[in-house]
């Protein structure tokens, strides 16, 4: 008998062991959790602080699950479910998680209590975010013809069996994107798009619904006019597996003329007839002018980068153009004087680049110039950052230096942080920004909304008191090409960058050229403009692409479209825009037809040329 009641006992604690288990799976550690450049950012005291590792696994491999599992819409689960996909990997839910978070600038570990309450707190606030807020008007004709470019469809306008809206779900679905550009937006006024006016025109057309891909590829010509370069809809929604076939070569665009080029010997990819006059018979400049409708109004090279890129989806051009047997394409060549025509296999080419990138490269030129590229990406990563500080250590005899930039899409800021150092004698401001905040108010970090990148309130503990003096006289000069209202943003955060003597930092006094061009963008503008706050550094090349927004996705509650606004809104030290702007070198040089052949670098010559005198 004593050994039933044993048994029964175990068995008891066994099931309440699991009953507590199964009441761990409904509960969360988190009551509020959103997402910002598709990072998880979750509330700790009164602040939005980035998720960076849950039980010490980096939370990249939670994201990727995800993910893989749930393509859709991969935020829910992470918001609602990150209990099952550590089941799933074997990993024991207890009372509470170990999550490691970003607060105030470091990396700690908190314990966070899993409770069923905040499962509701943070499902009710990702959902808010997507769906119950919609800007209801009515919706007028719009007499103009000025945005019906936007109405093209592929899958037409009859219903489909999957992936398809009902005109009330469309409705809804733009009504909530008006919200959200309305009350979360920071460029929405930034060229003066008549957005309003664009959103009555999609629903115009609507009839009895639309596909997702129709409604995803209007959205991205719809964003592209704000001029934000970090705001979009992205491509995937849009381009199946064989809208992505291209030509078996690259065409580029020099002085009005287009080029089809081979990357793997820098040279035409016809000498005899180099340049493009037509594809199926459509002629290419009207092909280029499609392409530009999916490109952000960023700045005019900027523009015309992009617009080239899109042109070499081929597929997808021509169906946009109207084509329907895009199989094998029909090109006409020209070499000025006569043309020569001939059929291609569309298909998966890998054409690469011409021109020479780095992921980080250094040497020592002829004349004692030292030669740093960083092309691809402004990596954040201690690895990186490091092998800059050991280049720099091989140019302290140098006579002069370039840093080359150019084709840099951007990253982190601490590439910045630490190779500005080593041309100032005191502190500089690189950069300032202002915080979208309207419908955000129910937070207030005590050290501002943008400690992610280096910048911070003006009464931030953390300045020194030199710091501190530099803000207060940046101040009283400092004039922003464009004021906001004060109601709708924050007040100025600064990033301020201080010399120092960490990493074997020295004073680099003699002349540096720093290399940009219109494939710079994001943290390569913020770096463009704020290494020009050294003492002696010029920049060479083409304007920068624009762009600093900040941006956070948006998903459309029917559709599962996801959008990105930015919620940023920022200047240069001089007080310009960096968005739909650009940085402007001190010497303007243009790339030639053989640069962009990769045969040769008038930039870079032009840079040594001035550096040697």
């Amino acid at each position: 008998m004593k050994r039933l009641i044993v048994v029964f006992l175990i068995l008891m604690v066994g099931y309440a062991l699991n009953l507590q288990a199964q009441q761990n799976k409904r509960a969360v550690a988190f009551s509020k959790m959103e997402f910002r450049d598709n990072q998880p950012y979750v509330e700790y005291k009164g602040a939005w602080v980035k998720l960076l590792k849950i039980e010490g696994i980096d939370i990249a491999k939670y994201i990727d699950y995800a993910k893989t599992n749930y393509p859709t819409d991969w935020k829910y689960p992470m918001v609602r479910y990150v209990h099952y996909i550590m089941d799933d990997w074997k990993i024991l839910v207890k009372d509470s998680l170990k999550a490691t978070i970003k607060y105030k600038g470091k990396e700690i570990e908190k314990e966070f209590a899993l409770k069923k309450e905040y499962r509701n707190m943070a499902t009710g606030y990702y959902l808010k975010s997507i769906g119950k807020n919609r800007l209801t008007r009515r919706h007028v004709k719009v007499e103009t013809n000025k945005y019906d470019y936007l109405n093209v469809r592929f899958d037409g306008y009859k219903q489909l069996k999957e992936g398809w809206l009902t005109k009330e779900e469309a409705i809804h679905d733009l009504e909530h994107l008006e919200w959200q550009i309305e009350n979360n937006y920071s460029y929405k006024d930034l060229r003066g798009f008549d957005y309003k006016s664009a959103i009555d025109v999609l629903i115009a057309d609507l009839r009895e619904g639309i596909s997702n891909r129709d409604l995803a590829m209007q959205l991205k010509m719809f964003m592209t006019n704000f001029g934000d370069g970090h705001s979009r809809v992205s491509a995937k929604y849009i381009l199946n597996k064989d809208d992505k076939k291209q030509l078996p070569f690259v065409i580029i665009k020099d002085k009005g003329e287009y080029y089809a080029i081979c990357p793997k010997n820098n040279d035409f990819f016809n000498k005899d007839y180099p340049r493009i006059e037509s594809i199926n018979g459509v002629g290419v400049n009207k092909l280029f002018k499609i392409a530009k409708l999916f490109v952000s109004k960023t700045t005019s090279k900027n523009i015309e980068d992009d617009a080239v890129r899109y042109l070499n989806i081929t597929a997808f051009i021509l169906k946009f153009a109207g084509e329907k047997n895009i199989n094998k394409v029909n090109v006409k060549f020209s070499n000025g004087k006569k043309t020569f025509e001939h059929k291609y296999k569309l298909d998966k080419y890998k054409n690469g680049n011409p021109l020479k990138r780095y992921y980080l490269h250094d040497e020592v030129l002829a004349g004692e110039i030292g030669y740093l590229a960083l092309n691809y990406h402004m990596d954040g990563r201690k690895k990186f950052i490091n092998a800059l500080h050991e280049n720099m250590q091989k140019y302290k005899a140098t006579k002069a230096l370039v840093i080359d930039i150019r084709g840099n899409s951007g990253g982190s800021r601490a590439p910045l942080k630490a190779l500005l150092p080593y041309f100032i004698k005191k502190p500089v401001i690189v950069n300032v920004a202002r915080y979208r905040i309207d419908s955000d108010k129910d937070l207030h970090p005590r050290d501002g909304y943008l400690i992610d990148r280096y910048s911070y309130l003006e009464d931030y503990v953390g300045y020194s008191k030199e710091e501190k003096s530099v803000i207060e006289n940046f101040k009283r000069d400092f004039v922003p090409s464009r004021l906001i209202s004060s109601d709708k943003f924050t007040d100025y955060h600064y990033m301020v960058v201080s010399p120092t003597k960490e990493n074997n930092t020295y004073y680099y006094e003699k002349p540096v050229i720093v290399l940009v061009d219109e494939g710079c963008f994001s943290a390569s503008d913020i770096f463009a403009a704020g290494i020009r706050m050294g003492d002696n550094v010029k920049l060479l090349g083409n304007t920068t692409g624009g762009g600093s927004g900040f941006s956070k996705s948006r998903l459309l509650p029917n559709s599962k479209i996801k959008v990105k606004l930015s919620r940023m809104f920022s200047y240069q030290p001089n007080g310009s825009m960096y968005d739909g702007y650009g940085v402007v070198p001190d010497y303007q040089v243009d790339y030639t037809l053989n640069d962009r052949l990769g045969i040769t670098d008038s930039q870079l010559k032009e840079a040594i040329s001035i550096l040697s005198k």
